[in-house]
């Protein structure tokens, strides 16, 4: 599964470039994978769109769990509150709040993890162990978008472009799902690492995702 995430992330990542002069369009049309094209965007999208909402909920409820284990009671807040708002056909808009709210909540994990050390108590490392296990869950739910995303990203290759404003959504996932990926596997890491230098258990699932 890994390598299924990393491949889409690093081939979208190679192109994402030609964005200030050809547009989503292009973009998606000249990345190339084994995916079948053809069949209906717009409920390739719904598809897409709704495995993305899945994931980042996992993800933003990982967070919550191991920011409020670390004492970041804010970040802890702003990750449940962002993963309750989010539902299913999410918009463009709804869909970068909430990835630009993991990226802060990331932060601050980090930054308490270097603040902490090893000053946690037996019930915080249990909830930081919890997080970490729903963390390794949601990004094996973003490797399991695969199919979905080159379904989509295959449709979008044969339409034409005046369909895009319906399709935003799914256009956006493809151009921030590489490096939204890449956070995640960095903060997993990380976080990991912590793990074990603190004597706290690392689920299964955690580890798998890596």
């Amino acid at each position: 599964m890994r390598k299924s995430i990393l491949t889409i992330s690093v081939l979208l990542a190679a192109s994402l470039p030609l964005a200030a002069q050809a547009g989503v369009f292009d973009i998606v049309s000249k990345v190339t994978d084994s995916g079948s094209g053809g069949g209906d965007a717009v409920a390739q999208q719904d598809e897409l769109v709704n495995s993305y909402v899945a994931a980042n909920k996992e993800v933003l409820m990982a967070q919550y769990k191991m920011a409020n284990a670390l004492g970041a009671k804010e970040a802890a807040a702003l990750a449940k509150a962002e993963a309750d708002a989010l539902s299913s056909g999410a918009t463009k808009d709804s869909l970068s709040k909430a990835d630009a709210v993991q990226s802060d909540v990331s932060k601050a994990i980090t930054e308490r993890q270097k603040a902490v050390g090893n000053k946690m108590d037996e019930a915080s490392k249990k909830e930081y162990a919890s997080g970490l296990g729903s963390l390794g869950k949601g990004l094996l739910k973003y490797a399991g978008m695969a199919p979905k995303f080159s379904a989509f990203k295959n449709s979008l290759t044969t339409i034409s472009p005046t369909m895009l404003t319906k399709l935003n959504s799914g256009a956006y996932i493809v151009q921030s799902f590489p490096g939204n990926s890449k956070n995640l596997y960095d903060t997993l890491g990380s976080s990991i690492s912590f793990a074990k230098s603190n004597d706290i258990p690392v689920p299964a699932d955690a580890t798998k995702a890596l």
